[in-house]
């Protein structure tokens, strides 16, 4: 008997119904896994033994098994089920001549079946191979070593050639590189886009350090607002609340030295969002109503925003007509203040059309106007960039929640587990997955036994992606 099996055995757990490795298989091929690695995350995750995984990663039943062995290995033909069961459960154990028409069926060894134990030592410090006498032990540098050291250098020679101070193209080039990060931050993968951006954060971090002119100080005071504001975006969606408001509290500190107040705006809204999805309706119309007053004199899309996020946050706690209010002064503001260049631009800095649909949606899908809440995400979905990925999956569970809202459990269920499971394998953020749950609790308890509703929460069992991708 594996490890697993016994564990789950002895604590009591009971492995997951069959439908839950059914899931795992239809994510594989977005994944990319193999069969091998298919049948080693049902074993870890669904507490099946190895050999069962298995069988359950090609989708065989016990039957289908015993006939591909006899077709494969010529052996089989006075197996049943019965016995094949036992040995998945680890009641008996094969004889030798069909473990070995087992290993040959799955194309493995015994080990990867849980038939045999791996006796493999694990190399320690202790274990290191000493070198001859006399042998060179120098060897270049070569991958991130030698970016590392390449990337030293450049800073000094920019030192050089900066003098004292920075050059004013020094501090333009990290503005457009702070301009560039909120063009990819849609798009790009979650671990490449924090790998990079920190990397960036950190040298603009080295240069305002220096002694610097005022001017200079408070651009790269700029920069790293909004740096950090992307930052603490990124750990909203990954579901890092704690980093998350720390971030924002660096890039406020950010942009009240640079002196912008609609940056600033910008920031308080970075905090308002963060608390919106981590369930503090509170803070966030307190954050919200600091942007508004920051940008009251000067009004702009970012003011749109502050009022669309604070009829998220008042349709939360229930205010109707105060929630509806706001959505109006946000499309009034919104259609006064925006440019045609502001829609073109599709930035992390700025309020989108599209954002201002799906923030519509949102509150009234929380007011429980589904029909007008459905419009709204039938428009945002329109007109979201392609390449975008966050803000689509959320309006499209937002609408697996009027589904339920309006009493067709089962569409809902089955609409928000298709949207989970086709996710990008290098893109499954936390924030959908918490979506996903308000979804699934959203169903009432009476009909919590449904079959749809069943695989959602399987579906959700199956669980984001990290800050590595």
């Amino acid at each position: 008997m594996d490890g697993l099996t016994a564990a789950n055995e002895a604590d009591g757990a009971q492995p997951h119904p069959s439908k839950c490795a059914a899931l795992l298989r239809q994510q594989a091929p977005v994944e990319g896994w193999t069969l091998r690695e298919l049948a080693e995350r049902i074993h870890a995750h669904c507490g099946h033994s190895r050999l069962r995984a298995h069988r359950l990663a090609r989708g065989w039943t016990i039957a289908q098994a015993i006939a591909e062995m006899t077709a494969a290995t010529g052996r089989g033909q006075s197996l049943d089920a019965s016995r094949v069961s036992h040995w998945e459960r680890g009641d008996d154990e094969p004889s030798p001549e069909y473990r070995d028409a087992l290993c040959r069926l799955y194309q493995t060894g015994p080990v990867d079946l849980g038939l045999a134990a791996d006796y493999g030592r694990v190399d320690t410090a202790g274990d290191s191979i000493e070198a001859a006498p006399g042998l060179d032990l120098y060897r270049p540098v070569g991958g991130e070593a030698l970016l590392e050291k390449a990337g030293e250098l450049r800073q000094l020679v920019d030192e050089t050639l900066s003098g004292s101070s920075l050059s004013d193209a020094t501090v333009e080039h990290y503005e457009n590189v702070a301009e560039q990060y909120g063009r990819v931050y849609k798009t790009q993968p979650v671990g490449v886009f924090i790998a990079n951006i920190l990397d960036d954060l950190r040298e603009v971090r080295s240069l305002t350090n220096r002694r610097l002119p005022q001017s200079q100080r408070r651009d790269l005071c700029g920069v790293i607002a909004k740096l950090a504001g992307l930052v603490s975006m990124t750990m909203v969606n990954a579901g890092r609340p704690r980093e998350a408001r720390e971030w924002v509290h660096t890039a406020r500190l950010a942009a009240d030295e640079a002196g912008d107040p609609t940056r600033r705006a910008w920031v308080a809204l970075r905090g308002a969002v963060a608390s919106l999805h981590f369930g503090d309706p509170v803070a966030t119309a307190t954050a919200a109503h600091e942007a508004q007053v920051l940008t009251n004199s000067r009004l702009s899309d970012t003011t749109a925003m502050a009022w669309a996020v604070a009829a998220r946050a008042l349709a939360l706690t229930g205010d109707h007509a105060g929630a509806r209010a706001a959505l109006r002064q946000a499309e009034v503001i919104f259609d006064r203040t925006t440019s045609q260049e502001v829609v073109r631009t599709n930035t992390a800095y700025t309020f989108t059309p599209g954002q201002l649909h799906f923030y519509r949606a949102n509150a009234l899908t929380a007011l429980g106007d589904t029909k007008a809440a459905r419009d709204a995400q039938d428009t945002a979905l329109a007109i979201f960039d392609k390449g975008e990925r966050l803000d689509p999956s959320l309006v499209h569970l937002d609408r697996a929640l009027c589904l339920i809202q309006d009493g067709d459990v089962t569409a809902g269920a089955v609409y928000a587990s298709q949207i989970l499971l086709g996710l990008r394998a290098d893109y499954r953020p936390a924030i959908v997955f918490r979506r996903g749950v308000a979804v699934a609790d959203a169903v009432p308890a009476d009909r919590r036994h449904l079959p749809a509703v069943r695989t959602l929460h399987e579906v959700l069992a199956l669980g984001p992606a990290g800050l590595d991708g």
